[in-house]
């Protein structure tokens, strides 16, 4: 482009999203449009601190702080009215661009004067194409379809699929009615002419009704699928103090009243009025999906035990049909109330822990119950028996669930990062920056995930030094997804450009992976729905939860019963081990040592059995800090070494710095949970 090439206005419109609104100026300040290109942002009053974070990141950048949130519309009028430039880019602050977009756009509207407006390809967070990129006016007759979710079952239908026109190729350029207001890229004094923005719009709705007066101002509307974003839709929306869906279909009624002849409009109102209701009792029973689930999950495992372990004392079902059915009816609901006072079916739905710990108490409950309501009490066997069956199936659909998920077969629910079930991840790059990212993210255990290793198209330094395995270059990345089994990728974005990265995702899409990126010098991850912290743990006025009697009690207790056990059934292996001891010194607490016995054998089970006696003495645990020799140095321990710990759990070279930040982190976050699922972890990877 020549020196005189059009000066581009980006007008952002921020509410709450300060994360995702520095990296999104980030890709529009990487743009490698060379004409001159001035951001505006409109910040809606919001309360984490985005105006500050703007002042000292991106001190150029326009600013107009609104005292109150006065909607999106509104918003991006008065950053209008200050740009300068001969194209407005009016773009979400929860989006990521490519470089060449801006390119792309300018380009485009140079050579074709007919069209005030057009919008890019947009991708979901996972890689999937954003339907509302481009779409018809929403038409009683043409939403019907989508609302009665026919445009999801034939979206190759002209019919059907008119709503987000789900039947032309994604990838080719067509004229549209509409485009998402996401990304909306307009001749700014077409824009003028119209006077923006209608501002009866508070938020939805405003896009369209724009669509809908250039349009009527005889200028086309184009979906340009060459220049494509991410859009992590819904971001500012999750903490608008307002019901969004009533908003969206307020508006959608407000649109019809102003563009459609009175008769449309007493439709459209009695048939968005129907729709609102429909979405709001679907909206509800999918919010108690996982608790229907859950507690029929529950009843038909509690029936699955009784029916395995009533014929081993009774024929026929003798209980069964001389109760009518009562019992093991009794017993299902018996469950589901303890179950229920655990908070299975409500707060903690797939924590497989806690229905251990709730089968195990609902055991002693149910023999109580028995022995004061003797009419329940058939047989002390068929109790013994359901129980230890409940244990083991009411807790294993629950990791299954887990297990699942982690292998992308389940859309993942909310719920707190587990050890035992981590998502394997893989990072894209191998540069400093990347190997930053890693760093701190093998010593991150509340992250949820994995690190398989790293990708790249050339490895550039020498591999000994990188923290985590190198495991092929980008050409053969569908295979090392497919052989490692990833479940997510990390782009650091220092290394890659936005056109690199939509491009992978673009083409691993139907793989079903999570993507996340790392802004440039930052320690979080930004994906759909999510900013997580990666930087190093804060353990300032830290509660150490170790140190609380009940939970020290707890680890005690089955320190000893589960060393005793241990102990008596693999005796007869210290018959054979009398020749094959060696004596060594080990570091304990408070800089103290104590002499334990190891066996001499390839197997690490085999080699620490002796040391059981040191975990029933109270010198070691199961779980706890690494299990280091005297001979080195003094490691100032704050917890007991363990038999294994979160340093076993990953193939890391931990430093003795990284081996204290691990236990600080362990020792404020020791639960009965968290060392069930290190030791699990543990026999299950070796």
């Amino acid at each position: 482009m020549s020196s005189q090439s059009p000066t581009v206005s980006v007008l952002i419109v921020s509410y709450n999203v300060k994360q995702y609104l520095l990296h999104a100026i980030d890709t529009v300040i990487a743009s490698n449009y060379d004409g001159e290109i001035e951001v505006i942002v409109t910040d809606n009053n919001s309360y984490d601190g985005s105006v500050e974070a703007l002042a000292k990141t991106y001190p150029k950048v326009k600013t107009i702080p609104n005292q109150e949130n006065v909607g999106f519309g509104k918003a991006v009028n008065q950053a209008a009215k200050i740009a300068s430039g001969d194209y407005l880019l009016i773009l979400n602050p929860d989006t990521i661009m490519e470089e060449s977009t801006i390119s792309t756009f300018v380009d485009y509207m140079e050579s074709k004067t007919h069209v005030g407006m057009i919008g890019p390809k947009i991708l979901n967070a996972d890689g999937s194409l954003q339907p509302a990129c481009k779409r018809s006016f929403p038409r009683p007759m043409v939403a019907l379809p989508k609302l009665l979710g026919l445009s999801k079952l034939f979206p190759n239908s002209k019919w059907a699929g008119k709503y987000n026109l789900t039947y032309l190729d994604p990838d080719v350029i067509h004229s549209v009615d509409a485009i998402s207001g996401s990304c909306m890229f307009v001749r700014k004094n077409i824009f003028d002419q119209i006077g923006g923005f209608d501002e009866q719009f508070f938020m939805f709705g405003e896009d369209i009704d724009l669509c809908y007066q250039i349009k009527n101002n005889d200028f086309e509307i184009h979906y340009v699928p060459t220049a494509k974003i991410i859009h992590f839709h819904g971001e500012s929306v999750k903490s608008a103090p307002y019901d969004s869906l009533h908003a969206f279909y307020s508006a959608m009624i407000l649109f019809s009243e102003k563009h459609f002849s009175s008769s449309q409009m007493r439709f459209t109102r009695l048939f968005i009025n129907s729709g609102v209701r429909v979405r709001k009792l679907i909206a509800f029973i999918g919010s108690i999906k996982s608790q229907i689930v859950s507690v029929s999950l529950d009843a038909i495992s509690v029936l699955i035990a009784f029916s395995i372990a009533i014929p081993l004392r009774f024929i026929d079902f003798e209980p069964v049909i001389r109760t009518k059915g009562f019992i093991p009816v009794i017993y299902v609901i018996f469950w589901l109330l303890i179950g229920s006072l655990f908070q299975l079916y409500s707060r903690y739905i797939l924590s497989y822990t806690r229905a251990i710990m709730s089968s195990i108490a609902g055991f002693f409950l149910a023999a109580a119950f028995t022995y004061i309501f003797k009419q329940f009490a058939f047989s002390r066997l068929v109790i013994i028996v359901a129980a230890m069956l409940i244990t083991l199936i009411i807790p294993g659909w629950r990791m299954l669930f887990h297990y699942l998920m982690s292998h992308g077969l389940f859309k993942p629910v909310k719920d707190k990062n587990n050890i035992l079930f981590s998502r394997k991840t893989l990072i894209i790059g191998t540069d400093k920056e990347a190997i930053r990212i890693a760093r701190h993210l093998s010593k991150r255990f509340d992250s949820g995930l994995e690190l398989v290793g790293f990708c790249d198209n050339e490895l550039t330094i020498p591999i000994e030094e990188l923290p985590i395995p190198f495991v092929g270059r980008l050409s053969d990345l569908r295979g090392i997804i497919k052989k490692y089994n990833i479940r997510e990728i990390i782009f650091p974005t220092a290394q890659y450009a936005s056109k690199n990265v939509l491009s992978i995702m673009d083409e691993t899409k139907d793989l079903r992976l999570t993507y996340r990126m790392v802004p440039r010098n930052q320690d979080i991850l930004l994906g759909k729905a999510s900013i997580e912290d990666i930087g190093d743990y804060s353990f300032v006025n830290i509660e150490y939860t170790l140190f609380h009697r009940l939970n020290w009690f707890i680890k005690r207790f089955f320190d000893i019963i589960i060393a005793v056990s241990l102990s008596i059934i693999f005796s007869p292996i210290s018959l054979f081990k009398l020749s094959g001891r060696q004596s060594k010194s080990f570091w304990g607490v408070d800089n103290t040592t104590f002499k334990g016995t190891i066996y001499k054998s390839r197997y690490i089970f085999i080699q620490n059995l002796p040391l059981l006696k040191k975990i029933i003495e109270g010198k070691m645990s199961f779980v706890g800090s690494s299990l280091i020799t005297a001979n080195e140095d003094n490691p100032n321990l704050i917890c007991v070494p363990g038999l294994t710990g979160m340093q076993r759990l990953r193939n890391v070279n931990f430093t003795a710095e990284d081996q204290r930040v691990l236990d600080h982190y362990y020792i404020q976050n020791q639960s009965f949970t968290l060392d069930l699922e290190i030791i699990m972890k543990t026999v299950f990877t070796g």
